[in-house]
């Protein structure tokens, strides 16, 4: 698409002596690489639809789950109110992120075409987006999960809340460890890789008629 608006009006309906113009013989020879990238896409989806799935099954279950302390009577009312509104924001957050990632993951497993306009903007947007939605929920539910032990255990074994919300950086700093390069890469490719086709000077096309 990029090279096509740097091309003479005339060359890009221009069939080659096998009679296909340079969009049908793109096609043709990229047909491979198009089954390959719908199979990638699918399967990745599927994939973070399903990690969606947990997490908004988990998240839901909390919300009707509500922590209490192990000691009412010689707790701190007030802490416990403000580490509770963060509960339930952070379970929230998590339940709506989830669902949504589910319904974006969802709708590139149903609804895509897998064409060709699709992966130059469509797909990658949506992967964009699953990712990111998908992320807010992993830190969403991690913080959920902390501060429930903090509801529940900070008034006899303190250790064990601030032990466990360490622990709690694991899976969010594991997942963007191992998909942040992905995400960037889809990010770069949608948006920043255009700018190669954009030269300082501006080309002057002469064609002989």
């Amino acid at each position: 698409q990029e090279v096509k608006k740097y091309m003479p009006p005339c060359f890009v309906e221009k069939r080659n002596s096998n009679g296909k113009t340079p969009r049908e013989l793109f096609t043709e020879e990229h047909t491979e690489l198009l089954t390959k990238a719908e199979s990638w896409m699918k399967s990745m989806a599927k994939s973070c639809m399903i990690v969606s799935t947990l997490i908004a099954t988990e998240v839901f279950t909390a919300a009707f789950s509500i922590p209490h302390g192990d000691d009412e009577k010689n707790c701190n009312p007030i802490r416990n109110a403000i580490i509770f509104i963060i509960f339930a924001i952070s379970d929230a957050t998590a339940l709506i992120s989830s669902s949504i990632s589910i319904l974006i993951f969802l709708s590139m497993l149903v609804i895509a075409r897998y064409a060709e306009d699709d992966f130059f903007k469509s797909l990658p947007l949506k992967l964009i987006y699953g990712l990111v939605t998908l992320f807010i929920s992993i830190i969403s539910m991690m913080v959920a999960f902390s501060s429930a032990f903090f509801i529940t255990y900070s008034n006899s074994i303190k250790w064990v809340p601030i032990f466990v919300s360490v622990l709690a950086l694991a899976p969010i700093t594991l997942f963007t460890f191992l998909l942040f390069p992905l995400w960037s890469d889809v990010v770069y490719s949608a948006y920043f890789c255009r700018s190669i086709f954009r030269p300082s000077k501006h080309v002057l096309y002469y064609v002989d008629g």
